[in-house]
């Protein structure tokens, strides 16, 4: 999926997040020197939650996730599964790499 500046700056209203670097390419860019504006972490879980759910049919009971890296708009992500016995694994990813966050869902 390619994150855009309005899903990011959705989510931001959504969560009353008003950090600029989620919604204000210029700034972000610009002032803050980053390569585009940044995917909100907790985006990132809320997905991998909703995709946990989706597979199994009904949200975990457990949900652990950890940041690893940044993700930017202007890459494509990665939203992937695992199944590891009873726990899910999920993680986010830029296209070919790194891992972006990481987590474990169990029922």
């Amino acid at each position: 999926m390619k994150p855009t500046p309005t899903m990011l700056f959705r989510y931001s209203a959504l969560t009353f997040n008003g950090h600029r670097i989620h919604y204000d390419k210029e700034f972000c860019t610009g002032t803050e020197g980053y390569p585009g504006l940044v995917v909100h972490g907790p985006m990132q879980a809320t997905m991998l939650c909703q995709m946990a759910a989706d597979i199994r049919g009904k949200p975990p009971t457990k949900f652990y996730f950890r940041s690893l890296s940044p993700l930017f708009d202007n890459m494509d992500m990665t939203i992937n599964a695992r199944e590891e016995g009873e726990v899910l694994s999920l993680w986010t990813s830029c296209t070919g790499g790194p891992v972006a966050m990481e987590a474990k869902a169990e029922w």
